[in-house]
């Protein structure tokens, strides 16, 4: 099968659309991505004789007229490519939700699979803007399939936009876990982790609003010499300063910078607990409060890789599979003795977490579940 993949935004900033790439090439799927920074991705995809891409120009800058320059090229050039690679493809496979608003009417002429990375009831017509409100839902109605990465989202997604089906539900889980070896630049924070004599709390992922490190770094900071704290990641511009000041306050942070994907996965190895902070809130312009309460992180299957029991908020998100499979604690409390409990419980606990954790990242096989997305008729 042919499939084109539209992701109009930096594909290296999208472990699940690597994730499906990977997949789709295994199984000896032709794919055609339509996307951003594409020569970043891995030798093994760039090379496959099965692959082959168009990487729209990219435009830098801020202010109105240059956000407005950047969307009229995305919408071009990303429309363009699409349209000529469908003429002898099966399947238009769409990632984000502002790849769908670029391509516009452009997705309804084909056999469309629609994938949502966040909950949302709406979408805007233009970035920033509450009043001019862009259709997703119908373009959802009008799709072939839609694919989710949690089973909660699934039903709310159908509730709120009317769908016929349930969605389809994809997990955030990595297809390869090979990182291959460490950039240049990655060397020398993976000598701190290597050399670090207490053990590594580590919170690998995004950092915004929505991810709650003070309250670690409290606890983690009141727990002595024995446990320090490591934060890998992208920091949102709106949390920069935010951020600067929980490193300047608690000495036991450290903060290594942001690696692509899978790059960020040579780190997971020096890790004793791993963290997943959400906290759910409604500040967000369009996503749902309800996205980080029914989270669907890549972060629980990453850690599972590595035998590395969690410590996370008490979200459904995260206590569904924790509890189910005990592999990670939920602390409803985020105060340093709540905290404090959760690491010593995962502690008594340790090594039947960590062989857990193994066992509860081979229970998702995505080969099936996407070629059942891809096969199963409505």
């Amino acid at each position: 099968m042919h499939i084109v993949i539209a992701h109009l935004e930096k594909v290296t900033l999208y472990p699940p659309v690597i994730n499906l790439i990977e997949n789709l090439l295994n199984n000896k799927h032709r794919v055609s991505l339509v996307s951003y920074d594409i020569m970043s991705l891995s030798a093994r995809i760039i090379e496959n004789k099965n692959f082959q891409y168009t990487d729209i120009p990219q435009t830098v800058g801020s202010g109105i007229i240059k956000r407005y320059r950047r969307g009229m090229i995305r919408t071009r050039e990303g429309r363009a490519a699409v349209e000529k690679y469908m003429k002898n493809a099966d399947v238009l496979w769409t990632t984000t939700d502002l790849t769908v608003r670029s391509l516009g009417d452009t997705v309804l002429k084909y056999k469309h699979i629609m994938q949502l990375m966040e909950l949302e009831r709406w979408y805007p017509q233009f970035k920033g803007s509450k009043l001019f409100k862009f259709p997703i839902d119908q373009y959802a109605r009008r799709a072939w399939k839609v694919v989710v990465p949690e089973i909660n989202r699934a039903y709310i997604q159908k509730t709120w936009w009317n769908l016929k089906e349930v969605p389809e539900v994809l997990p955030n889980k990595p297809y390869n876990m090979n990182p291959g070896d460490p950039l240049p630049e990655m060397e020398e924070a993976l000598e701190k982790m290597k050399k670090e004599e207490k053990k590594i709390i580590l919170y690998l992922g995004f950092i915004g609003s929505d991810r709650s490190l003070k309250e670690f770094a409290q606890a983690v900071e009141g727990c002595g010499k024995e446990y320090c704290l490591y934060v890998i990641g992208k920091v949102s511009d709106k949390s920069k300063d935010e951020f600067e000041k929980l490193l300047k306050k608690y000495s036991c942070v450290e903060y290594l910078g942001y690696y692509p994907a899978p790059k960020h996965l040579l780190f997971l190895q020096y890790a004793h607990i791993g963290l997943l902070p959400y906290n759910p809130s409604g500040n967000h312009l369009y996503i749902s409060e309800l996205n980080a309460l029914y989270c669907a992180p890549n972060k629980i299957f990453e850690y599972s890789a590595y035998g590395i029991p969690m410590l996370g908020t008490d979200v459904p998100g995260l206590r569904q599979p924790f509890e189910k499979y005990n592999i990670g604690i939920c602390k409803s409390k985020l105060d340093v003795d709540s905290i404090k409990d959760g690491i010593l419980e995962i502690e008594k606990n340790y090594q039947i977490m960590s062989e857990n954790c193994k066992l509860y990242y081979s229970s998702v096989n995505l080969d099936e579940i996407v070629n059942e997305i891809l096969t199963k008729e409505e």
